[in-house]
């Protein structure tokens, strides 16, 4: 199976059967040849195949194609048996073993009634269950699920080393940990794809929805929105309205706020976010607030979402498409699920990506500053290396809301992270915060505890 973005095209091998004894619309590739095969393998495309499964009904060819295919470097390989004992064999080699008798032991069991809630009865019928092995590279590995987790899914229980651990949300997730998750069909499919190999999966990790807050009359908002929503796949587009907007008829359709939710600066209570929330939403898409003579406008949005938001929150000036994304990095946790996320995004993209860190001058940050700056870079670069991806790190010196803003004139998106609950004061200055509202490009802001 060949991996391109979110779909898996498959290719079938077989050295009997022929392509006539397919049903019609199968909607595979079919090759007719040896899989015990080097070549044979490597014209049905092994070096790019995501996972490959050998289930031939004879155990030795099984394991056979099982070991090529490790050998290959594909990352998932199983292997069915239909001898229970020789499970050993395929665990040596690499791969993961398919007992045919407890396969049909379990399929057997889940139908009996009272033993074993399947996924579609979970909510009746709104809630999904999903097993996924985390692979080395992915993006949650060595992070607290406090740090990644979201209210559209839920890590009910971790494997580790044949252990049954109990996560909370302090629980760190390892390499090759198998996670059951819990949460809604729309956007499980995407969570457990980023839990496993951390493909970029923007905003699907955090919901299903693309939400636009903002006036009517700013479609160009709205424009910037729908492109994201466009090139993402997200399923549903929809926007925040008061309770006396007229109904929509099409897309984006309103979601309602509760009259007795909104304050007088038309910014929103967590009672009247409620229904903001049950939207789902992977992504927060607001217009930057106009600077009036008295005060700045339109921050109701912003001010709402803050630190109640479990999405990023984007910022729209219309500066899309983003060939080039500026990500601005501390030492901070929060700071690092920003350069992830702007590293999946650029993946997504296909987009230039450049990291910035800027120091305190020397007279202020004394040694400090020099060993927390090479720190920075070399996470910035291990990360790099982890995902594949070119990733420019620039260290500058003085005040870092003014380097990051002066910089972002060079770039199309700028993305930054701030912690939760973080009071911008005149001593204590929120930065990631003055950076996305100081900046003239697009913006994203996430906040994490």
């Amino acid at each position: 199976m060949r991996r391109t973005a979110n779909v898996l095209s498959v290719t079938l091998l077989d050295k009997e059967m022929v392509e006539a004894d397919l049903p019609k619309n199968f909607g595979a590739r079919f090759l007719r040849g040896d899989a015990t095969s080097n070549l044979v393998l490597k014209d049905a495309g092994v070096a790019t195949a995501y996972a490959l499964v050998a289930a031939t009904p004879i155990d030795d060819v099984n394991l056979e194609v099982a070991r090529l295919a490790v050998g290959a470097g594909v990352p998932e390989v199983l292997c069915r048996l239909h001898d229970p004992a020789r499970v050993v064999e395929a665990v040596a080699l690499g791969a993961r073993a398919v007992s045919a008798p407890e396969a049909m032991a379990s399929a057997i069991v889940t139908r009996l009634p009272s033993v074993v809630v399947t996924t579609s009865e979970v909510g009746l019928g709104k809630g999904d269950i999903v097993q996924v092995r985390v692979l080395p590279g992915s993006p949650v590995v060595n992070n607290r699920i406090r740090d990644i987790a979201t209210r559209e899914y839920l890590v009910a229980a971790i494997y580790r080393d044949g252990k049954l651990v109990v996560p909370h949300g302090d629980t760190t997730i390892e390499p090759n940990d198998q996670v059951l998750l819990v949460g809604e069909p729309e956007t499980l499919g995407a969570v457990a794809q980023y839990f496993r190999l951390g493909g970029a999966q923007f905003p699907h990790q955090f919901g299903r929805a693309v939400v636009v807050w903002s006036d009517a009359e700013r479609t160009a908002v709205i424009e910037e929105a729908a492109w994201i929503r466009q090139v993402t796949n997200t399923s549903a587009f929809l926007r925040v309205a008061m309770p006396d907007a007229k109904p929509a008829t099409a897309e984006p359709w309103p979601v309602q706020l509760l009259a007795e939710g909104v304050r007088k600066d038309g910014s929103a209570t967590a009672k009247g976010l409620e229904p903001v929330k049950e939207s789902h939403p992977g992504l927060f898409v607001i217009a930057p607030p106009q600077k009036g003579l008295f005060r700045e406008t339109g921050v109701a949005p912003l001010r709402s979402l803050l630190d109640t938001a479990q999405a990023p929150i984007l910022i729209a000036r219309g500066s899309h498409p983003y060939s080039k994304i500026l990500v601005a990095v501390t030492d901070g946790a929060s700071s690092w699920r920003g350069l992830e996320l702007a590293v999946d995004i650029a993946r997504l993209l296909g987009s230039q990506i450049t990291a910035v860190h800027v120091t305190p001058p020397r007279f202020i940050g004394g040694e400090r500053r020099e060993a927390t700056a090479q720190k920075v870079r070399a996470r910035v670069e291990d990360l790099g290396r982890l995902f594949d991806v070119e990733l420019e790190c620039l260290l500058l010196e003085g005040n870092p809301v003014h380097q990051v803003t002066k910089l972002a004139d060079e770039y199309q998106l700028l993305v930054a992270a701030r912690p939760r609950q973080h009071a911008d004061t005149y001593l204590k200055p929120d930065v990631g915060l003055r950076m996305v509202q100081g900046c003239k490009c697009s913006a994203i802001l996430l906040t994490r505890d």
